[in-house]
């Protein structure tokens, strides 16, 4: 495997390129938190959430680092205002009464491909429940501004039900209007002043 290239300040670690320690703040103009939800039985719907504040700390053990991310549940986009009324309404998020959703690692662990397996604690509508993500270490860099820039994807997947979004529309045919399971995705670029 190669190693980090100039102005990289990646480590390597039992031969997987891991970030540089420290504790990095969200750039929220380069990180964009979406999930995707099956609508009907063949398409797809994809949201985003607009106000997501997070902290990244790397530690030397890389199975020592913690991710923290809050998110206002009521800037959810989809790009459609009456879907989007719908989803911040009292029958899906409730963002009236459950205005925060957040997700804290407990742990980290490698895997292959130089992926890491982050599990963690997601706090959504008011329930929490233990929740998996596969986070991929994009590489960093030194910015214009002279600071410590990495970047993550993380992907998984949750089950609607477990966190009480029971809210249920069947169609004529049978098939539900909503999908039971929902997919998140993040790709974050976070900062570390030098």
């Amino acid at each position: 495997m190669a190693g980090p290239s100039d102005g990289d300040h990646s480590r390597i670690l039992n031969h997987v390129l891991v970030p540089p320690a420290g504790e990095f703040q969200l750039d929220p103009v380069h990180t964009f938190v979406s999930f995707t939800v099956q609508h009907l039985v063949a398409g797809r719907v994809r949201a985003r959430f607009e106000t997501v504040q997070e902290t990244v700390t790397v530690a030397e053990d890389i199975s020592a680092s913690t991710l923290e991310v809050s998110i206002d549940t009521a800037s959810l986009t989809t790009l459609n205002p009456i879907r989007d009324a719908d989803l911040r309404s009292e029958h899906f998020l409730d963002v009236e009464h459950y205005p925060t959703m957040t997700y804290r690692s407990t742990t980290v662990s490698a895997l292959p491909d130089a992926a890491g397996l982050v599990p963690g604690e997601l706090t959504l509508h008011g329930v929490t429940r233990p929740v998996e993500l596969t986070v991929r270490f994009g590489g960093s860099l030194i910015d214009p501004s002279g600071n410590i820039r990495v970047a993550f994807r993380a992907h998984g997947t949750i089950a609607r039900r477990d966190f009480g979004l029971t809210y249920e529309i069947v169609k004529e045919a049978g098939a539900l209007l909503v999908g039971k399971d929902v997919t998140i995705d993040i790709d974050a670029e976070a900062i570390r002043p030098q």
